[in-house]
C-alpha cells in the first residue's frame, strides 16, 4: 500500500521535536511505500535539511494566532492532498492541524512531546485526530485526560541517532575549548535557561560542591530568559572558575563523550532527549523522576535520581560519582545498553509505519 504522508513541523530550531522529525523522514525515505512531504516555516532550520525523496514546503507563519498562516497551511494541505497528516509540533500546529483535518476530512496524527497540563478545551482539539501519540508514558498520563474518544492512543518513544552520538573522546579538545584544568571532574547541563529545567538548583549545588572539591567544573549549555539571572547567581557565590554559561551549542555529540556526567535536575520533562544522547555517548546521568525521565533513568541502575528542587540531593549525587569512578562507569554502561535497545530510530520508525498502515486500512474499509 502506497501512503502519502504530510509531516507538519513549525518549530524554528533543529533540536527536540524537529530533530525527531528528521530521523523519521530519513528512515521512511528508504521505503518506497511512502511518499513524504514536509510543511515547515520559511525561517526554520528544518526547511534547510536535505532529504532523499521527501519534498519540503514552506509557509510564512508567525505563531499560534496567525490566521493567515493557517490559511497558507490549509492551501498546502489541499494542494498536496495527503493520505495522512502527521502534526509533530506545538506552536499552534496542533490546533491548526486539527482544524485542517476537520475541514479536509483527511485522517490526522498528533505527536505530543511535552507533559505540561492543558486547558479543558484541549478535548475539542484532540477529538479531531485519529491518533494522539505520546513520546513517553509520562506524557500520555497528561494527554489521556483530554483524549476521550480518540481511536489510537499510544506511546512511541523518541529516538537517538547511534552514529551521531558514538564519537570517540577527546578530552584535550574540551579542556582547551572551555578552559578546564586537566584534572577536573566535568559535569554539564544542556537545556533552555528556563525555571523548569532546574539550572538554578545546579548552580546552588555547585556552591556547596566546590567547598570540598575545587576540581569540579560545571558547563551550562543553552539560551533563554534567565541567562542574566544565572550569571548573577554565579557571580554572587564567586563560582566563575567552576560554573560557566556556555550558550547554545551544536556540538553536543562531540562534547558528551568528554564529560563525566550530565546533570539534569528538571521539574518537568516530556522524555529528556539529552539523556538519550548521554546514554548513547556512554555518559553518566543525574536527573529527576519527572515526566518520561523514569523511562530512561532507573535510580542506582542506569543513573542517579534526585527529587526536583533537592539541592542537597544534587550535591550528594555529584560527590558520589566523583568518589566512585567505578560505579560511574557501571551506570554509564547500563544506560548505554538501555538506550541502544529501547530508543532506536528503527523502533520509532517501525511503530509509526505500523500506525500509518493501520489508519490507511481503516480508511479503505470505510469506503
Amino acid at each position: 500500500m502506497n501512503i502519502r504522508v504530510l509531516h507538519i513541523e513549525l518549530g524554528r530550531h533543529l533540536y527536540g521535536g524537529a530533530k525527531q522529525v528528521t530521523y523519521l523522514v530519513h528512515a521512511l525515505d528508504k521505503d518506497s511505500a511512502y511518499q513524504q512531504h514536509l510543511l515547515s516555516t520559511e525561517d526554520s532550520e528544518i526547511s534547510k535539511v536535505s532529504f532523499n525523496r521527501c519534498t519540503t514546503h514552506t509557509i510564512r507563519y508567525r505563531g499560534d494566532t496567525d490566521l493567515m498562516g493557517f490559511k497558507r497551511m490549509l492551501d498546502k494541505v489541499k494542494q498536496i492532498s495527503p493520505d495522512i497528516i502527521h502534526v509533530h509540533s506545538r506552536r499552534g500546529a496542533d490546533i491548526w492541524g486539527a482544524l485542517a483535518a476537520k475541514l479536509t476530512g483527511i485522517p490526522a496524527i498528533c505527536t505530543r512531546r511535552v507533559d505540561n497540563p492543558e486547558s479543558r478545551f484541549a478535548y475539542y482539539k484532540y477529538r479531531q485526530y485519529d491518533a494522539v501519540i505520546s513520546i513517553s508514558e509520562g506524557v500520555q498520563k497528561v494527554a489521556a485526560v483530554h483524549c476521550e474518544g480518540v481511536k489510537h492512543q499510544r506511546v512511541i518513544h523518541s529516538a537517538v541517532d547511534k552514529n551521531e552520538y558514538s564519537k570517540p573522546p577527546n578530552r584535550q579538545w574540551l579542556n582547551e575549548k572551555f578552559d578546564i584544568p586537566p584534572d577536573n571532574f566535568v559535569i554539564a547541563n544542556f537545556a533552555q535557561y528556563i525555571p523548569r529545567k532546574g539550572q538554578a538548583d545546579l548552580i546552588l549545588a555547585m556552591r556547596d560542591v566546590v567547598k570540598k572539591h575545587k576540581n569540579v567544573t560545571c558547563l551550562l549549555f543553552g539560551k533563554g530568559a534567565l541567562k542574566e539571572s544565572y550569571q548573577s547567581l554565579i557571580d554572587r557565590h564567586e563560582l566563575q572558575h567552576n560554573v560557566k554559561l556556555c550558550g547554545f551549542t551544536n556540538e553536543v555529540a562531540r562534547i558528551l563523550p568528554n564529560i563525566d556526567a550530565v546533570v539534569h535536575p528538571a521539574y518537568a520533562e516530556g522524555l529528556g532527549v539529552i539523556l538519550l544522547q548521554a546514554g548513547m555517548s556512554k555518559c553518566a546521568v543525574i536527573s529527576s523522576p519527572v515526566g518520561g525521565i523514569p523511562e530512561i533513568i532507573k535510580h542506582k541502575e542506569t543513573g542517579l535520581m534526585v527529587a526536583p528542587g533537592d539541592i542537597s540531593g544534587i550535591v550528594e549525587s555529584i560527590e558520589y560519582l566523583l568518589s566512585h569512578p567505578e560505579t560511574l562507569k557501571v551506570f554509564s554502561d547500563a544506560l548505554h545498553h538501555h538506550v541502544v535497545n529501547t530508543f532506536s530510530i528503527e523502533s520509532m520508525t517501525k511503530a509509526y509505519s505500523a500506525l500509518y498502515n493501520h489508519i490507511m486500512k481503516a480508511q479503505v474499509q470505510k469506503r
